[in-house]
């Protein structure tokens, strides 16, 4: 049962926001030469923080925005996993970098090779934050942003929740909502300037996420990354019967109504709590 499920897990903030001009980046602020941002941690420390929590037995949850801040995680997570391996020490620690709303192209494949999860907030995936980013970066790079496909296609764990933390937004932690934004890049309450972006789609096309790879993400996927992934996540015979009716099949609908998908029954540990079968 449910009261049997924990969670081990530190969480840690590495860098800023873009839109503030304090996430860490590869590339100095445009108006700004020789800043670069801010970053809490270094790789040294970093490493030293996973390789603690590997001795603990617990993940490291992080907040990363920058290309800069992504590059030191991955710096920290190879290093502390050779010092683990160069010691005999077990590898138990899952690292998990929420958002990384920019990476270099040279750092893509990195989420695969050291098996690092990546979390991403989909209902940020059209204008939310409109082209204030550009304050800091050119927008070739504001053009970079949000783009997740490469890391999928080469074998990464990418999950998907919302970071919704205020009463305003709470409509938008919906998850088919956040499946609706992340698979047409259009945000249907802030959408960009249809007369510079055409449709008010945020580019590039290229990262938009496909529906089987966000159902994925928030289902099997979220729970991998909680490692409660053998009670629930997938309908299979002895886990947990927790599970939601939507009142259409979305494979069948426009993506452009997913957030219009509603449901008819919530079922949790095997129990109705919510509508009707």
């Amino acid at each position: 049962t449910t009261k049997h499920i924990k969670i081990n897990t530190m969480k840690l903030f590495l860098d800023g926001t873009n839109e503030s001009g304090n996430s860490a980046s590869l590339h100095e602020h445009i108006h700004d030469p020789g800043n670069y941002g801010e970053i809490m941690m270094e790789t040294d420390e970093l490493t030293k923080c996973f390789l603690l929590c590997n001795e603990e037995g617990l993940d490291l949850h992080i907040h990363v925005v920058g290309d800069r801040g992504f590059r030191v995680a991955c710096d920290a997570v190879e290093a502390a996993k050779a010092q683990a391996a160069a010691a005999g020490v077990p590898w138990v620690c899952m690292p998990v970098l929420a958002h990384c709303e920019v990476v270099d192209p040279a750092d893509m494949k990195r989420p695969a090779e050291l098996g690092i999860t990546i979390n991403w907030s989909c209902h940020w995936s059209g204008g939310y934050f409109g082209e204030e980013a550009m304050n800091y970066y050119s927008e070739e790079k504001w053009r970079r942003m949000y783009q997740f496909n490469p890391m999928i296609e080469s074998g990464a764990l990418v999950t998907f929740s919302s970071d919704v933390v205020t009463g305003y937004e709470l409509h938008r932690a919906y998850p088919f909502f956040g499946m609706q934004v992340a698979a047409t890049k259009v945000d249907p309450e802030f959408p960009l300037n249809p007369q510079k972006y055409p449709g008010s789609m945020r580019p590039p096309a290229s990262a938009k996420l496909s529906l089987p790879v966000l159902l994925k993400g928030y289902t099997i996927g979220g729970a991998i990354q909680l490692r409660w992934q053998d009670k629930m996540g997938s309908l299979e015979a002895g886990k947990l019967a927790n599970m939601i009716l939507v009142d259409r099949n979305i494979f069948d609908m426009p993506l452009e109504q997913l957030r219009d998908a509603a449901i008819d029954a919530v079922i949790f540990e095997g129990t109705v709590i919510r509508g009707s079968l």
